[in-house]
């Protein structure tokens, strides 16, 4: 469950957005500023504790990734408080120490309503992302991890292991070629030959080598074609 992955317009918009609702609110007293100067302090106080509670997903990330929602915003709305409590030590008008803290409770109040619309946000946008990505094929989950998240171009047989041609480099292991049509789901594919079976978009183009038709693999791999496999492919469209 990794939110901050990359850069996120949101960790704009979020604060920007928020700033503005509460300059119009002025919330603990702040309508006693004029616009700008409201506009200046409620957009720099949620830009702080924006930067607060990022601080404290990258530490959820790193070290508890799959924390319940309800702990990554409580605690995001603690560490985005402690983030803002030097300015609001400096700016507010507080005298005491108890109004101080009074102060910061109302604000972490409010961080929690920001900081909840904020996770529960990117927590779509992840969700909707995995949802849009296409499946990976499970064949894939068994090659070392430097080749699984690599486009799978074609499988070939040797003896009684197979070798899995990618993107990435290729691999040996014991299986069976026969296993290969299952395995490959969701990825199109054919067998041009007994011996190999090969992923549509792993082709780069056909050749003839000696007035037979071989299949040039995107890495470079010559694929023979037999004529049962030749019909095969004629009937898949993918010779004319």
């Amino acid at each position: 469950m990794k939110l901050l992955r990359r850069f996120d317009v949101s960790a704009v918009l979020t604060p920007l957005i928020a700033g503005a609702v509460l300059t119009v609110l002025a919330p603990l007293g702040t309508h006693i500023f004029s616009l700008p100067l409201r506009a200046l302090y409620w957009i720099s106080l949620c830009f702080a504790g924006g930067f607060g509670a990022m601080a404290v997903r990258f530490g959820l990330n790193r070290w508890r990734p799959s924390a319940p929602a309800w702990l990554c915003v409580l605690l995001q709305s603690f560490g985005s408080t402690i983030a803002v409590a030097p300015f609001v030590l400096f700016t507010s008008s507080q005298s005491s120490v108890w109004g101080f803290f009074l102060t910061l409770f109302y604000i972490w109040v409010i961080a929690i309503v920001i900081t909840a619309f904020a996770d529960t946000a990117a927590r779509s946008r992840v969700a909707g992302e995995a949802a849009d990505a296409p499946k990976r094929p499970a064949l894939m989950d068994r090659l070392p991890v430097h080749l699984r998240h690599a486009t799978l171009y074609g499988v070939s047989s040797e003896d009684h292991y197979v070798r899995i041609h990618t993107s990435a480099g290729d691999h040996m292991m014991l299986m069976r070629l026969a296993d290969i049509d299952d395995l490959a789901q969701p990825v199109s594919g054919l067998r041009p030959h007994r011996s190999w079976w090969v992923a549509e978009g792993g082709v780069d183009r056909m050749v003839r080598e000696k007035g037979k038709p071989t299949l040039i693999l995107k890495d470079g791999t010559h694929v023979p074609v037999s004529r049962t496999g030749a019909r095969t492919l004629r009937d898949a469209g993918w010779l004319t």
